[in-house]
């Protein structure tokens, strides 16, 4: 047989021979067997470690090299390598192996000055081979700039050096420094060299000619560093904040986003702040819009859908063309995909058009605003007719249920498309829309009336909103803002009825009406109202409104003091600082009506003092009054109860105590704590603290006026009912109070007269 004719001999006869110490026989069939192609180092490694494992230790080393030789010479000095980590899992402590595997690691990476002290350093440690293999390895990964990562820290590090005399690495971790030598190389990992993280620590500016040129590629980097191939919008705006500031993020993140809506690769979530995820295959965005559009039911929904397709497709456009303009590049979308989703859009909205026209003309007219949108892209739909609008309008009997049956964005897009093809009628339908339009609405349909002229149709909506209020919530505040701004405020001063006073009269009315019907009803609907108009009363810290207070004369100041005072719709807090607003400029007009010390069906009180008072009486009824029950049952056990003094005794405190109890009760029930605004009154009122001068001795006084419950005469608290308190109610800064009557010189009985010097909250 020719030596070409010679069989490969089999994996299985060659591990027989090493079991069976036939290392002769072995060593003969060798060659052939690292000649082989179908046999591998994977293959061959053990059969070598077997023979030095059953103490032919040399004989092991001779097939190892010669396999090793064989490797190098046919596929290099890397492939080589790779067998040689095999065989340092076979022969960890065999010297000719370490110093086999020296040689191709030198021949493999350079033999650099460095790399070879290095590998002498590495190669000359008395740890298992296999360890060494790990450790040089390893040590190949973390050249100066590579990247690791220490479980000790919170981000990942940066090489700044590596010692080859020692093995020594020196790392930085953002601003602290970490060294680690032979024995603690396994605290760290190494990391790629686009480790993202990493990136933004110690090469943000690569990130941020990536994130401008190709904000599609610098987003697939930052999802590929994470380990479920799923990102956050808050860690990647950490990121672009961090790269391009607040400011670039906002400029970044809109186009961005429109281009990860139409990545093929990458899946984009709903909401304000979506996931970002890795896809593992290509699925191209017009074709999942065409899947949701089609599983969509809802036809208005789907007219949405068309819409934000057409205002993505722009943004799209022009972020596609500044990320070419970026990179130097003519990428563009393909056009026949899109002009086919077009197509599809335009027929589907005018078939929904078709389909709503006698059972919800509202829809219908939405339908055929949107076929129109599609039809001005360009798109292959037939040419839109626009005596249809004409036609479905006069279907539509309240116009107003445009702005109830349709959201807004098809709202908006409606009303455009009346304008274009319906110019004697659009007037009349944007006035109704207003009625009950939304803050945006309001705003873009009233602009539109004053530019066109249409006074008329915008005054009669203004008197009908302005009668009644809870109709139209949204107007009412959009009005009420509205004034208070340059350009629109000036237009509204010329319309009837849209002065600062009667708006914010209108606005407060609109609050308490609100408030009173949610307490009632308990519908959201009126929640909504009421939030809505609180949130316009206080717009600007309620500059505006307290600008109205400031400068209402004493009949505005009536007016709007019968709509603060019990406004149940205002919080207490709010409608606290307002009256004082209006106190401050109008201070007769509360001293008159306002006198709470004159109350007798009112007790006040601090809430300190109603609890004590509270306390009081649970002691009384839960403790005091089964006490007396029980000593009565006592002393009724001694019998002759005509002759008993204890049980007579008992008897007459049971009497005491429940008498006390129900006078308790009755005062409490009519007791009121003590609010913020009586407090703050600029004159003597209860819940007041009062610095007063005694004219007769020159001396300064503090007097604080607060309920029964709270009299600490010691410490200067007066109940406000004690005729000393009643004296200096009422009374302003530099008052004179006088108290008693001049009974001939008697010194108990003296007359006293205090100057009132200042007058502050006491709660």
């Amino acid at each position: 047989m020719q030596p070409s004719e010679r069989k490969t001999p089999s994996l299985i006869k060659l591990g027989k021979l090493a079991n069976a110490r036939k290392f002769d026989a072995l060593e003969e069939l060798w060659p052939q067997a690292v000649e082989a192609t179908d046999y591998g180092p994977r293959e061959l490694m053990p059969i070598a470690g077997q023979v030095g494992r059953q103490g032919s230790v040399e004989r092991a080393e001779t097939l190892i090299d010669l396999l090793l030789e064989n490797i190098e010479a046919g596929k290099g000095a890397e492939a080589a390598l790779a067998a040689g980590r095999l065989a340092a899992a076979q022969m960890p402590t065999n010297g000719t192996v370490r110093g086999l595997l020296s040689g191709l690691y030198e021949r493999a990476h350079g033999e650099t000055v460095e790399w070879k002290a290095l590998l002498a350093t590495l190669f000359a440690e008395k740890v298992p081979l296999d360890r060494t293999v790990v450790l040089v390895d390893t040590y190949l990964k973390l050249e100066a700039g590579a990247y690791l990562v220490d479980h000790a820290y919170l981000i990942p590090g940066i090489v700044e050096s590596v010692d080859p005399n020692t093995g020594v690495i020196t790392a930085l971790f953002d601003d602290r420094h970490n060294e680690y030598g032979p024995s603690t190389l396994d605290k760290i990992t190494p990391l790629p060299t686009d480790h993202f993280p990493s990136l933004v620590l110690y090469d943000p500016d690569r990130l941020r000619v990536l994130a401008h040129e190709d904000a599609l590629a610098f987003v697939a980097l930052a999802l590929q560093s994470e380990r479920d191939g799923e990102l956050s919008y808050r860690d990647l705006k950490r990121y672009v904040v961090r790269l391009l500031g607040e400011k670039g993020w906002k400029a970044w993140w809109p186009k961005t986003r429109t281009l990860l809506k139409r990545a093929p690769r990458i899946g984009l979530g709903g909401g304000s702040q979506p996931f970002i995820r890795q896809l593992r295959c290509e699925d191209n965005y017009e074709d999942r819009l065409r899947r949701r559009f089609e599983r969509e039911r809802d036809p208005l929904k789907r007219l949405r859908q068309v819409l934000e397709y057409l205002d993505e497709s722009l943004l799209a456009a022009a972020a596609t063309a500044a990320t070419a303009a970026a990179a130097d590049s003519d990428a563009e979308a393909d056009p026949a995909t899109t002009d086919d989703l077009l197509l599809h859009f335009g027929n589907s909205a005018a078939k929904i058009a078709v389909e709503a026209l006698t059972e919800r003309p509202t829809l219908a007219l939405a339908g055929l605003a949107v076929h129109a949108a599609v039809a001005e892209r360009g798109a292959a739909v037939a040419r839109p007719n626009p005596r249809a609008a004409t036609a479905v309008l006069a279907r539509i009997e309240d116009k107003v249920s445009l702005a109830t049956e349709l959201p807004e964005v098809l709202l908006v897009r409606t009303l455009a498309y009346l304008r274009e093809v319906a110019p004697a009628e659009w007037p009349q339908v944007h006035a109704a829309v207003l009625v009950r339009g939304s803050k945006r609405i309001c705003d873009l349909t009233t602009r539109v009336l004053m530019e066109a002229g249409q006074k008329a149709h915008l005054q009669a909506v203004i008197d009908q909103a302005l009668a009644a209020p809870t109709a139209s919530p949204d107007l009412v505040c959009w009005l009420w803002r509205s004034r208070h701004t340059a350009a629109t405020g000036k237009q509204l001063a010329e319309y009837n009825g849209t002065d600062r006073l009667n708006l914010a009269a209108t606005l407060l009315g609109l609050i308490a009406t609100a408030g009173q019907l949610y307490a009632f009803s308990d519908d959201d609907r009126h929640l909504r109202a009421l939030e809505s108009a609180r949130a316009a009363l206080v717009w600007q810290s309620a500059k505006a409104i307290r600008t109205v207070l400031e400068e209402a004369d004493w009949n505005a100041a009536v007016r709007l003091q019968g709509l603060l005072e019990d406004n149940q719709g205002l919080t207490a807090d709010i409608r606290s600082q307002l009256v004082a607003t209006l106190r401050a400029g109008h201070p007769n007009l509360f001293v008159d009506i306002t006198r709470p010390w004159e109350e007798r069906e009112v007790i006040y009180s601090t809430d300190a003092g109603l609890q004590s008072r509270q306390r009081q009486l649970n002691e009384i009824i839960e403790i005091e009054i089964p006490l007396v029950a029980k000593q009565i049952g006592v002393a009724a056990a001694f019998g002759d109860l005509s002759e008993n003094a204890e049980f007579t005794a008992a008897l007459e405190k049971r009497d005491q105590l429940t008498s006390r109890a129900t006078a308790m009760e009755a005062e409490l029930t009519i007791a009121r704590a003590i609010t913020i605004e009586m407090a703050n009154s600029d004159y003597v009122n209860i819940g007041t603290h009062v610095a007063a001068r005694d004219l007769l001795r020159e001396v300064d006084e503090q007097y604080t006026f607060l309920g029964p419950w709270d009299t600490d005469t010691e410490r200067g608290v007066l109940n406000y009912r004690a005729p000393l308190s009643l004296a200096f109610m009422g009374k302003r800064v530099g008052d004179e109070v006088v108290y008693g009557e001049d009974d001939d010189g008697d010194q108990d009985n003296q007359q006293r007269r205090w100057e009132v010097l200042r007058i502050e909250s006491a709660l």
